[in-house]
């Protein structure tokens, strides 16, 4: 899902030699170490909704038409040019949750990591970006405007935000991960990893080593605490007040628990039981 921590988490993957993109976008407010996002997949991401006249970000709660056979074929190429000069590849991009079935059908074997954040902290970041983008408009404004944003605008537009976003936000964030959560119900255990991108703090080692014993990737160690600048994730606040369904959040809180199941805690306890 979108800000969850996706970027932080690839650029450690990049920086411990996994290839993500030959051109990638760049920065902006909330991710200014940049998006580690690989312009030809969410470039055509973007695309497959403009054409079906649906937000280019993605921000959708519900399923849409599947794919034509040419809209494959163009995603199909993408991978096979991939596929071409790079022997251990992939790709960052939240709206990948939209497409996953595609995906499985066209890469069978491909390997899914999984960011987890709580739907409290995703739909505070969320609000927090938009509030920040606000911020940065007014800022360069003089004379009256950038006085009615400090004294007038400023102090409330977070409730406002927060009025008018969390409960659909919250949608979002279940739509995302409950098409995750049933897509890795279909696939090996192997294949998927998920984790919390806290988990990097102290188990980076832990993680890396799955992606290369497990998963059998060419990598080399990089010290996630010399990625993470502090302050780079944005803290949380109480959304409930907002949501006008309470059955969402009751819902929310199922989907996390029972991606927190699926965790690699979860897959390691499994092994040593095993053994």
């Amino acid at each position: 899902m979108h800000r969850s921590g996706t970027s932080l988490m690839t650029h450690w993957l990049h920086t411990c030699g996994l290839h993500i993109g030959d051109e990638l976008l760049g920065a902006d407010t909330g991710n200014e170490n940049g998006h580690f996002e690989d312009l030809d997949f969410l470039n055509s991401h973007k695309a497959l909704l403009k054409g079906r006249r649906l937000p280019d970000n993605g921000f959708i709660a519900n399923p849409f038409k599947q794919l034509s056979s040419e809209e494959k074929d163009k995603l199909r190429d993408i991978i096979s040019y991939k596929s071409a000069f790079n022997q251990e590849w992939g790709w960052k991009d939240p709206r990948t949750c939209l497409f996953l079935d595609v995906y499985n059908e066209l890469i069978p074997g491909a390997f899914y990591f999984v960011v987890l954040r709580d739907y409290q902290s995703v739909i505070s970041s969320l609000v927090y970006r938009m509030y920040k983008q606000s911020e940065k408009k007014y800022a360069s404004k003089k004379g009256i405007p950038g006085f009615i944003w400090k004294y007038f605008i400023k102090k409330k537009k977070m409730k406002v935000l927060s009025k008018k976003y969390c409960q659909r936000f919250l949608q979002i964030w279940i739509a995302y991960n409950q098409a995750i959560l049933q897509h890795i119900k279909r696939l090996p255990v192997h294949n998927y990893l998920v984790a919390d991108y806290s988990i990097l703090f102290d188990n980076d080692k832990l993680i890396f080593e799955y992606l290369v014993n497990t998963w059998g990737f060419t990598l080399h160690f990089f010290d996630f605490k010399n990625i993470y600048k502090a302050g780079q994730l944005n803290t949380s606040f109480n959304i409930d007040p907002y949501i006008k369904d309470k059955s969402l959040i009751s819902k929310a809180s199922y989907i996390e628990e029972l991606l927190r199941q699926k965790s690699i805690f979860s897959h390691l306890k499994e092994t040593l039981v095993a053994t």
